[in-house]
C-alpha cells in the first residue's frame, strides 16, 4: 500500500509475527503501559477498553481499530546449512514497541483463558522477542509456556513459579508487564470468544508497518519519533484515540498518522523537554488550538484531552472542519521550519524585544520561554512551555499567537508588509486592554477571536462587538489607517518608533500626530528609568501636570514606578486633564530638543520662586522629590488649600499612606542625624499619623498653614509666614527640619546637664 510515496504493509499482530521474527532492541525503553502511576493506570484502561470496543461490536457491521504505525529495520537471515534459502526475516521496531508488547500479552491471554487453542496454533508468537535485557528474553520464553488458572491474580502465579528468578523483580519491563497481564484479565474475563475476535478473518485491529531502509529513511527519523523516549505520558492513547476519528478513511488516517509520527514529530522535536520527550509540549498545543475552537463554538472549555476528543472532533457539528483546522494550525509551523530553518528565525524575522527595530513589532517578552537558542518572542515555544501552567501565558498572548497562526493558515491570501502592518495593530490594541477587556470568559474571548481574525485577514477593525479590544485604541488605530496613507516613510518609521516604546504600548493620540517629530527627543527624555524622578520635578516645574479622576477626589502624577508614567501617557475614561498634561510634557520635550537639560528646567523654577520667596505647593513637589512617596502616584488633595494632600501608596485609605510633607522632613532628619550619630528615633506613621520623636517624646502633624507640635500635655501651632494669596513665604519644610533640629538638640542638652 502506498501513500505519500511510502510503501506500509498492513496487518494484524497474527500476520506480522507470521511473516516477521520481532525482537525489540536494546536501544529501545521498557515496557510502560503496566507502571502502575496514576496516569499510567488512567491511560492503561483507557487503551484496554478502546481494545474492548472495537473487538466486541457485531460481525459483519463493525469498524476496524487502526493502532497507529510501526516503524522499523528489517533483517534478512540465510540459512547455514542451504544456499540461498532465506531463513527468516528479523524486524527490529524503532517506534511502536509499546502497542506491540500489549498486543502481545493480549495475544497470550486469549491464547490460554479457554484452555482450547492449540500450541502450534499459537506457535507464531514465539517470534516476539525482547532483547532490552536478558531477564526480559528469558521471560517471555518462559511465558509462552505457562497457563494459568485464572482463578487468582495471573501476576501473584507468575511471581510464584520455580523458573521466576528472584533479580527479574528489578526488571521494570518485566514488572510491568505483569501488571497489564492482571489488567487484561479484569477488562476481559467476560468475553468467551477472544482468541478468534483477535484472529480470526473478520479484520478487528490492525497497524501499518513502515520498513525505513525501503523507503528511503534513516534512523534519525526514530530519534524524533521517539522523543517522547522514557516514561508513559498521555499521548500514546490521545494519539491512537484521535487518530481513530479517522479510521473510516484510511488514506486519513495514513495522513495524520504520517504527520503525528513525522512532520509535526519533527516540529516539536527541537523544543523536547530535559527528558527528551515532546509529549507534554503537543498536548499544551492541543488544548491551546481546541480552546480557540470552544470559544468560537461557545463549547464549555475542558481540560480533559479525551472530552475534548470527543466533544470538539467527534460529536459537533463542525468535527470535520474542527480537525481540519487543528492540522492546518499544526501543519503551518511545519511549513514555517521548512522555509526558515527553524520556527524561531521566522519569529526573529518579524518581532523584537525591546527595542524598535524597523519593520519588525516589539512585543517586550523577558520570560525566558519567550527565548530559544536562536531567537526571541517565540510565541509558539511560549505555548507549548507555558500554556495551562500558572497562568504564565496570558490572554493577550493567546490572542496575539491566534493573530499569528491566522496568517499562517491563509498565507497565501495575505501579503507579507499587511501582515507586519496588521500584526502591529493587534499588539497595539492588546497593549492598550486592561484585564477587564482581556479576560478568560467565553463570551469576550469569542468577540476578541473574532475581531482578532478579522483584522488579520482583511485589515479591518471590529468596533460594533460587545466585547472587542479597548474602544479608545480601536478608534485611534482606525484613525491611524487613514493617516497612513498620507504619510511618508520617514513619518511612518517616527510613528512605529513612538508607538514600540516602553511607556507607549502603540498609543500615539497623546503626543498628537503633528508632534511625532519629537519622538528621538522622547527616546532621549524617556530612555532611562533612574531618571523618572528628575522628569517628574522637571514636568511640575513647567506646570500643573496632575491628572484627576472623574469624580475629582484622586490626582496622579508619575514618580520612579514605570507604570505610573505609563498610566499617564494614556488617556483613560476615568481620568481628566489628559489634554493638560500631555501640553506640558510636549513643552518639556521641546525644551529638551533645543539644548535645555531638565535639570536646568528644574533649578531654574526652584530658583526663581526662592528668589521670589513664593513656595507654592508645586515648588514642593519640584525640589523634593520625595514628596511623591507611594507605588502608584497618587495623592490625594483639599479643595481649599494646596498644602494639605495626602500620597496614597496604592488606592485606598485603609492602605499605606502618608502626609508628603512630614514624609520629606522624616527622610532629611534621619540622615542628617545619622550622619552626626545622634541617637534619635525618629517614625512616620504609616496610616496618616504623626512623625514622632523619642527625644523629647514628642509628634508633629501637619496643616494647611504650618505644623501641629505636641508635647506632654502642650500643643503649639508653628505657623509658616504666607502672603495675601495663602503662598508660602518661606520654604516649610526646612523651617520644620531646623525646628525640629533645634528641639533635639536641646533635649540632649538638658538631659547631659542634669
Amino acid at each position: 500500500m502506498a501513500m505519500n510515496n511510502k510503501q506500509y504493509e498492513k496487518h494484524t499482530f497474527r500476520s506480522f509475527l507470521s511473516k516477521y521474527h520481532v525482537t525489540i532492541p536494546m536501544v529501545q525503553r521498557d515496557y510502560a503501559q503496566g507502571r502502575t502511576s496514576v496516569e499510567a493506570t488512567r491511560v492503561r484502561d483507557r487503551f484496554l477498553s478502546a481494545i474492548k470496543s472495537y473487538l466486541i461490536q457485531p460481525k459483519g457491521n463493525h469498524e476496524v481499530m487502526k493502532m497507529d504505525f510501526v516503524y522499523g529495520e528489517k533483517e534478512n537471515v540465510w540459512s547455514k546449512t542451504e544456499t540461498n534459502k532465506l531463513d527468516k526475516i528479523i524486524v527490529t521496531p524503532l517506534d511502536g514497541q509499546q502497542r506491540l508488547t500489549t498486543l502481545y500479552l493480549l495475544h497470550w491471554y486469549a491464547a490460554k483463558k479457554n484452555g482450547q487453542v492449540k500450541p502450534e496454533d499459537y506457535a507464531f508468537m514465539e517470534n516476539f522477542t525482547y532483547d532490552i535485557r536478558p531477564s526480559s528474553r528469558d521471560f517471555c520464553a518462559h511465558l509462552i509456556t505457562f497457563t494459568p488458572t485464572f482463578s487468582s491474580s495471573i501476576k501473584e502465579q507468575l511471581m510464584d513459579q520455580y523458573w521466576f528468578m528472584g533479580d527479574w523483580y528489578n526488571d521494570p519491563t518485566i514488572l510491568s508487564m505483569l501488571t497489564m497481564l492482571d489488567a487484561i484479565n479484569e477488562k476481559f474475563n467476560d468475553v468467551d470468544d477472544l482468541w478468534e475476535l483477535l484472529t480470526g478473518d473478520d479484520e478487528r485491529i490492525i497497524f501499518y508497518f513502515l520498513p525505513l531502509a525501503e523507503n528511503g529513511l534513516s534512523d534519525e527519523l526514530y530519534i524524533k519519533m521517539n522523543s517522547r523516549g522514557k516514561k508513559l505520558t498521555p499521548f500514546e492513547h490521545f494519539k491512537a484515540e484521535y487518530e481513530a476519528l479517522y479510521e473510516r478513511d484510511s488514506e486519513e488516517s495514513m495522513n495524520i498518522n504520517h504527520k503525528f509520527d513525522v512532520e509535526w514529530a519533527d516540529t516539536l522535536f527541537n523544543y523536547r523537554d530535559c527528558d527528551d520527550l515532546i509529549d507534554k509540549e503537543f498536548m499544551r498545543y492541543f488544548f491551546y488550538i481546541s480552546h480557540i475552537l470552544c470559544y468560537q463554538q461557545s463549547v464549555k472549555k475542558s481540560t480533559d484531552e479525551f472530552e475534548l476528543i470527543k466533544i470538539l472532533y467527534q460529536e459537533s457539528p463542525s468535527a470535520v472542519e474542527n480537525r481540519k483546522y487543528f492540522e492546518r494550525a499544526m501543519d503551518c509551523w511545519y511549513q514555517v521550519k521548512k522555509e526558515f530553518g527553524s520556527i524561531g528565525r521566522f519569529f526573529t524575522k518579524y518581532l523584537s524585544q525591546s527595542t524598535y527595530q524597523s519593520g519588525k513589532v516589539a512585543t517586550y517578552k523577558n520570560s525566558g520561554e519567550y527565548q530559544t537558542c536562536n531567537s526571541t518572542q517565540n510565541f509558539f515555544h511560549a505555548c507549548i512551555k507555558l500554556y495551562q501552567v500558572n497562568n504564565n501565558f496570558s490572554y493577550g498572548d493567546f490572542l496575539f499567537l491566534y493573530g499569528i497562526i491566522t496568517y499562517l493558515i491563509n498565507k497565501d491570501k495575505i501579503e507579507e508588509t499587511d501582515f507586519i502592518d496588521r500584526l502591529r495593530i493587534l499588539r497595539n490594541l492588546i497593549w492598550n486592554s486592561n484585564s477587564g477587556e482581556i479576560r478568560g470568559d467565553a463570551e469576550y474571548m469569542k468577540d476578541q477571536l473574532v475581531e482578532v481574525k478579522e483584522l488579520m485577514l482583511s485589515g479591518i477593525i471590529t468596533t460594533e462587538l460587545r466585547h472587542g479590544f479597548n474602544g479608545f485604541q480601536e478608534k485611534e488605530e482606525i484613525e491611524k489607517q487613514g493617516r497612513k496613507k498620507q504619510m511618508t516613510s520617514t513619518e511612518l518609521e517616527r510613528m512605529f518608533k513612538y508607538e514600540d516604546h516602553p511607556l507607549i504600548y502603540g498609543y500615539v493620540s497623546g503626543l498628537g500626530y503633528e508632534n511625532l517629530y519629537l519622538t528621538d527627543t522622547f527616546y532621549t527624555v524617556f530612555g532611562n528609568s533612574n531618571n523618572y524622578k528628575n522628569i517628574h520635578q522637571a514636568l511640575i516645574s513647567i506646570g500643573d501636570y496632575r491628572q484627576c479622576d472623574d469624580n475629582r477626589n484622586r490626582y496622579y502624577m508619575a514618580n520612579s514606578n514605570r507604570s505610573t508614567w505609563t498610566q499617564l501617557l494614556h488617556k483613560s475614561r476615568n481620568r481628566v486633564n489628559f489634554e493638560q498634561s500631555m501640553s506640558i510634557v510636549i513643552k518639556l520635550l521641546e525644551c529638551v530638543r533645543n539644548g535645555v537639560t531638565i535639570e536646568s528646567i528644574r533649578d531654574s523654577f526652584i530658583d526663581e520662586r526662592e528668589k521670589q520667596h513664593k513656595y507654592t505647593w508645586r515648588y514642593y513637589f519640584a525640589k523634593y522629590p520625595d514628596m511623591l512617596r507611594g507605588a502608584d502616584g497618587e495623592l490625594t488633595w483639599d479643595a481649599s488649600n494646596y498644602y494639605i494632600c495626602t500620597t496614597l501608596n496604592k488606592h485606598q485609605f485603609n492602605g499605606q499612606h502618608w502626609n508628603p510633607f512630614l514624609n520629606v522632613i522624616h527622610k532629611i532628619l534621619v540622615e542628617k542625624l545619622a550622619s552626626e550619630k545622634i541617637d534619635v528615633v525618629l517614625n512616620l506613621d504609616n496610616y496618616g499619623g504623626n512623625l514622632s520623636l523619642s527625644h523629647p517624646i514628642s509628634s508633629i502633624a501637619s496643616a494647611g498653614d504650618g505644623f501641629e507640635y505636641f508635647y506632654q500635655e502642650n500643643h503649639e501651632h508653628w505657623h509658616i509666614v504666607q502672603d495675601e494669596s495663602g503662598i508660602d513665604t518661606e520654604d516649610r519644610v526646612i523651617w520644620a527640619v531646623n525646628k525640629i533640629e533645634s528641639i533635639i538638640r536641646l533635649s540632649f542638652k538638658e538631659q547631659s546637664v542634669s
